[in-house]
């Protein structure tokens, strides 16, 4: 048993998907690429209005003033053939990309073959409504054929309402119009002077006698029209790429029109990875710009997801603060797929943690802050002080990492327990101070905060480094005590004084 997913007007409703809201209008779907363009594919208002499939394009107009002529969206297009066949995996595995819009499936091994075989149509209507609906949520409308044979499938698939069950396959064939066999002009021609109407009575008519009068080609009609003959499949993958993609008639300044489509890209790629029981591990964003550049942009997701809000946030959350060096011509975003991943949390966890969140809310603090402003800190290789920069990745993977936590814990409990002295409370910036020396040692200390007679001092203690850039540093420290009892850590660094700190 096979069958068939056909999706009629399959061009148009391509260029439609991202913009249902066509539909309803005049619209002509052309080929701008053929020599002489002329209208390949039409909406029902527009065929209501008396505009035919071969007009071109000032013959449409002229029967129909307000009509949209719109060219093939061929970007859009590959777009949904890979949806067609992703969802049509997720049913057999054994399919077959037979052409745009058509897509053939083996159901050898499946429950729903030994149902057919019984003639049990019921289970066959309910899993091909199944089909139906995963297609619908994604703007496609199909039809569905099941039959003995791809080619009777096929057949089946274009006479569909929209789901068609053929159990007796000779009475199937001798009904349908004899066009579907695909006769030449002329002989559709001469057929019709014969007064043959339908494939029963083209058969009728006998195949020796059909060659002697109509040659080779009705030979091959009558091959066509063989209810029993059947072919094997030329078994394709579903593409593992999920991206969306569109062409704005008008540039976009704004990020209101911007965020409306990545709504409908993300919603619509969440659709593609459920189809195939995946999830999410990053977004791609590309900005095609109206002076021929490019804004690119990787998200890794934390938490591999397909939960819309969570990928809209992240994607939200960065435009905000991105501004281009002219308008947006094109938008395309991708999704590199991955499979779920499965968390054991504590017996006495009172709520799940959220990674997603989490990055969320570390990428708005960065939009606040700026770059390289919020996140975890990292020392770096130098004995300068407060060297450090911020990783914002390693905060937002160690704060959901086990793992590194408990290596964290074992390693501060390696250290060894001992004293370590007085705690010094550092003051960020310093403050600036005054000193006046005697002998080349603090003698009188003046700040804001800390003031008075220095009662003993010790020091200094020079350092430095980086003397190999330039980016070199040096600084003299001193630790002091004033009459008052308060102790303190002075620095002079350029010449300057500042108090670093108090000590406990």
């Amino acid at each position: 048993m096979h069958a068939v997913i056909y999706i009629p007007d399959f061009h148009l409703q391509a260029a439609l998907r991202l913009d249902p809201e066509l539909w309803t209008r005049p619209l002509a779907l052309m080929d701008d690429r053929q020599p002489k363009a002329a209208v390949m594919e039409l909406t029902d208002a527009a065929r209501a209005a008396g505009v035919a499939p071969g007009l071109t394009s000032t013959q449409a107009m002229a029967r129909c003033r307000g009509i949209v002529i719109r060219a093939r969206a061929r970007a859009q297009e590959e777009a949904a053939s890979e949806i067609l066949l992703q969802t049509a995996y997720g049913f057999s595995p054994r399919i077959e990309a037979t052409a745009p819009g058509v897509c053939t499936m083996d159901l050898k091994g499946l429950p729903l073959a030994a149902e057919l075989g019984r003639g049990e149509r019921e289970g066959a209507k309910e899993w091909a409504e199944k089909i139906l609906r995963a297609l619908a949520q994604m703007q496609l409308r199909a039809q569905i054929g099941m039959a003995g044979t791809p080619d009777l499938a096929w057949q089946a698939a274009r006479e569909a309402r929209p789901i068609l069950c053929v159990t007796d396959a000779e009475a199937f064939v001798a009904a349908l119009p004899v066009g579907r066999l695909d006769p030449p002009p002329e002989i559709l021609e001469i057929l019709g002077q014969w007064g043959i109407s339908t494939v029963g009575a083209f058969l009728a008519l006998g195949k020796d006698r059909l060659a002697e009068r109509l040659g080779a080609e009705a030979v091959e009609m009558c091959e066509r029209a063989a209810a029993r003959q059947s072919r094997p499949l030329q078994l394709a993958t579903p593409p593992e790429a999920f991206e969306e993609f569109m062409e704005f008639e008008e540039p976009v300044e704004t990020l209101e029109p911007l965020l409306f489509v990545l709504r409908r890209f993300v919603e619509q790629l969440a659709l593609r990875l459920g189809a195939v029981y995946l999830v999410a591990q990053e977004l791609r964003l590309r900005l095609g710009l109206a002076s021929g550049n490019h804004y690119d942009r990787v998200f890794v997701i934390p938490a591999p997801t397909r939960e819309i809000d969570a990928l809209f946030r992240t994607l939200h959350t960065h435009l905000e603060n991105v501004r281009t060096d002219s308008p947006i011509q094109s938008l395309r975003l991708g999704a590199r797929s991955g499979r779920a991943g499965n968390y054991q949390f504590g017996l006495f966890e009172t709520a799940l943690r959220d990674p997603n969140q989490f990055h969320e809310t570390l990428a708005r603090l960065g939009g606040l802050l700026g770059p390289q402003r919020a996140g975890a800190p990292r020392l770096l290789a130098t004995f300068r002080p407060d060297a450090f920069e911020i990783d914002a990745e390693r905060m937002a993977r160690d704060a959901f990492d086990e793992n590194e936590e408990d290596a964290n814990e074992g390693a501060l409990e390696a250290l060894p327990r001992q004293s370590c002295g007085l705690a010094l409370r550092r003051f960020r910036p310093p403050l600036p101070a005054t000193v006046e020396l005697r002998e080349d040692r603090p003698a009188l200390l003046h700040s804001a905060w800390l003031r008075g007679p220095v009662a003993c001092a010790d020091g200094p203690w020079k350092i430095s480094g980086d003397w190999w850039d330039n980016r070199s540093w040096s600084r003299e420290e001193w630790e002091i005590q004033t009459r008052g009892g308060d102790l303190c850590r002075l620095v002079r660094q350029d010449n300057e004084w500042f108090v670093d700190g108090v000590f406990d």
